[in-house]
């Protein structure tokens, strides 16, 4: 049977990188499944996309087989992660932690007491202790990094699909058998075309003979860009000739830099192949696989990435540098910088590494016969899943929902993460009738 499949995700020309993805996708799978388009603003959807797809806003998104969500940690996918609350279906977690987007739409909109609910009951006393430093401005940029609150949108799930192993290896742990597949998004994408290095520096007006770093800025607060900034800076000094190109906008920074402004995925790639060395690095890292990753890897050059992060730990050895986020970070950052770029041959061994682990792995057919599997898999147990969640579920305005809670953050604490505890019955007679207040 042919599924017909709501996908609920910003589309380009969004800020999210989520929707180059998305939209880069979109061929593969609607030789398989009917699909429509659910954005916040259809009219503002790129017209090409409008021209093929159906688009729709989320209040007129009809019934489905299923609902595909794909959800990020910013602003543009708050009327997903909505959506994806009130009707369940398939969540794609590219980035595990939820954590900016609660708070955005919570205390960045007046309503700490919805914020601090939110967090103690995904972190129990923890996260309520924490979401009260949050909410005053006391915690920095790492320590909310450490709480994902994502359990509101896990329970609601009919499944999860995750683009890193470590995304879908934590949703399973956290799913009570209800299915996750670990699928990276780029494997459904076509090779991109890559131009010469000597083609794209002259379509950009840079330097043939000059050294070029590309430092990738999608997420300005995570990227380390001080770091980097100060490393390149330092190398500068006995490198007149150094061009630093910021992937995104400039953002008030130096005028030595030269920012090139949002990016298509054919504009990255060309960036990216004029470079002779990228800067990738996040911290905290949030989850999932940065495109500009990718696209580095389709150009052949190296990439320099987070120790730790998923961008490291699941790259063959040789493929990526990884840099410690630590105190000794701008000095790492500074010598690995220096010896790739005093050493041509050095970065075309990197980078061919790098190209060829992707050439063997994306292998487009296999990663959308492995997404329509699970699809088809989700659709047949939809009417017994979603059975399942309302019976576990009440209305949280009421006593017993509030009652329910208070227990299930409990059960968490003592390690019955996602056990159904069945106590709906018992609670409903010690509070009196179902829903009372």
């Amino acid at each position: 049977m042919r599924l017909t499949v709501n996908i609920w995700s910003p589309l380009p020309p969004s800020a999210s990188g989520i929707a180059d993805y998305v939209a880069e996708s979109l061929p593969a799978l609607a030789r398989h499944v009917d699909v429509r388009l659910v954005a916040e603003a259809p009219e503002a959807v790129a017209p090409a996309l409008r021209e093929r797809w159906s688009v729709v806003a989320p209040g007129a998104a009809p019934e489905s087989d299923l609902d595909l969500y794909h959800l990020g940690n910013s602003p543009p996918h708050a009327y997903v992660y909505r959506a994806a609350g009130a009707r369940p279906g398939v969540a794609v977690l590219h980035d595990w932690s939820l954590h900016h987007l609660v708070l955005r739409e919570t205390v960045e909109r007046g309503d700490v007491g919805a914020y601090l609910r939110e967090m103690r009951r995904a972190h129990g006393e923890t996260g309520g202790f924490v979401g009260r430093q949050v909410a005053r401005g006391l915690a920095g940029r790492l320590l909310p990094s450490l709480l994902a609150v994502n359990d509101r949108l896990l329970e609601q799930a009919l499944g999860v699909i995750g683009p890193t192993a470590d995304i879908a290896h934590r949703a399973a742990r956290r799913l009570s058998g209800r299915p996750t597949l670990e699928l990276p998004l780029d494997l459904l994408l076509p090779p991109m075309p890559v131009p010469a290095r000597d083609a794209a520096r002259g379509s950009l007006g840079l330097p043939r003979e000059a050294l070029v770093v590309a430092v990738a800025a999608e997420d300005a607060e995570t990227a380390r860009l001080p770091a980097a900034l100060r490393a390149l800076a330092r190398l500068r000094r006995s490198r007149p000739s150094l061009r630093v190109i910021r992937l995104g906008p400039a953002d008030g920074l130096e005028s030595a830099l030269l920012a090139t402004g949002p990016l298509s995925p054919a504009s990255l790639v060309e960036w990216l192949a004029a470079a002779d060395v990228v800067v990738a690095l996040r911290f905290p890292a949030r989850g999932g696989r940065p495109e500009v990753l990718v696209r580095a890897f389709e150009a052949g050059r190296p990439v320099l990435v987070t120790a730790g992060t998923p961008e490291a730990e699941e790259s063959p050895a040789g493929t990526v540098v990884p840099i410690d986020p630590d105190h000794a970070e701008d000095a790492e950052l500074e010598g690995m910088l220096a010896h790739l770029l005093d050493h041509a041959e050095l970065r075309v061994r990197v980078g061919a590494a790098a190209r060829e682990h992707l050439d063997a792995s994306r292998r487009p057919e296999v990663a959308t016969a492995r997404l329509l599997a699970f699809l088809r898999t989700v659709a047949a147990g939809k009417d017994e899943a979603l059975r399942a969640l309302a019976a576990d579920r009440a209305d949280e305005r009421t006593l017993l929902g509030y009652a329910m809670e208070e227990v299930r953050w409990g059960a968490r604490d003592l390690g019955l993460l996602g056990a159904r505890l069945g106590l709906e019955p018992l609670l409903a007679d010690l509070l009196g009738r179902p829903g009372s207040r």
